[in-house]
C-alpha cells in the first residue's frame, strides 16, 4: 500500500476538509481564550494554515477530485443552485427551446479561460459546450473523474494527453474516456476557437 498516494476517495475528501474546518473553528476559540504570546502565534499559524487548505479543498480539490468536473467548484455549486428550474429527479433539459439554436453561434476569438456551458442535464447524462481559444491544462493537472465522457471536436483542433499517450483530434474525431482514466488538454488552437461536444454518463446508462 502506497501511503503516500493522493486521496481519491470523495468521502475521505469530505472528512479531510471537516477536519480542517473543525480545526479552524477550534483554533479561533482558543485565540480567543489564550493571553499567552507564545500559544497565539503558534495557534494563529495552525488558524491560517488550516483555513487555507479549506480554501484550497472548495476551490481546487472539490472541482478536480470530488466533482469531476468544470461546474463543481463553490461558485459554480451556487450559481448552478439558483439558475436550476425546478425539475423532475428523472432529469430535464436544463435548455429548453422551442426553437432550434446552433453550436457556433456568437462563438468569442479570445477567452481568458476556457468557456463550458451546458446544454443538457438529466439524471444519468450531461452535455456540454466547450470553447477553447488556445486554452491547455496547467502543468501536472490531470482529469480524474468518475463518469464516462465521450468527446468530439467540431471546429478547432485540440491534443489530448493521456498517461502513456496522446491524440491529436481534428474536427469530426471524437474519443471515449473511461471513468478513472487521467487525461488533461495538452493544447488547444490559437488560430480559431476548437470548439468541443462533451458528454457525460454514468455507468447505470450503459447497456
Amino acid at each position: 500500500m502506497n501511503f503516500y498516494a493522493d486521496i481519491k476517495s470523495p468521502l475521505l475528501l469530505w472528512l479531510k476538509a471537516g477536519l480542517f474546518g473543525l480545526l479552524v473553528v477550534m483554533t479561533a476559540v482558543m485565540l480567543l481564550l489564550t493571553d499567552n504570546c507564545g500559544y497565539e502565534l503558534a495557534l494563529l499559524a495552525i488558524c491560517v494554515w488550516s483555513a487555507c487548505r479549506f480554501y484550497y479543498f472548495f476551490f481546487y480539490v472539490l472541482d478536480h477530485y470530488v466533482g469531476g468536473d468544470k461546474n463543481a467548484s463553490l461558485f459554480a455549486m451556487i450559481l448552478q443552485w439558483f439558475r436550476k428550474p425546478n425539475h423532475s429527479d428523472t432529469g430535464t433539459a436544463l435548455i429548453s427551446d422551442d426553437h432550434a439554436t446552433n453550436l457556433f453561434a456568437g462563438l468569442p476569438k479570445i477567452l481568458s479561460e476556457e468557456l463550458t456551458e451546458t446544454l443538457v442535464a438529466a439524471h444519468y447524462v450531461r452535455i456540454e459546450r466547450i470553447v477553447s481559444t488556445g486554452q491547455s491544462s496547467p502543468p501536472g493537472f490531470w482529469y480524474d473523474q468518475q463518469e464516462h465522457e465521450w468527446v468530439v471536436v467540431l471546429q478547432g483542433e485540440a491534443v489530448l494527453e493521456f498517461e502513456n499517450h496522446s491524440l491529436r483530434l481534428l474536427p469530426g474525431d471524437h474519443v471515449l474516456i473511461p471513468p478513472r482514466q487521467k487525461h488533461r488538454v495538452g493544447s488547444t488552437s490559437h488560430h480559431e476557437p476548437t470548439v468541443w461536444l462533451a458528454v457525460f454518463f454514468q455507468e447505470s446508462v450503459m447497456p
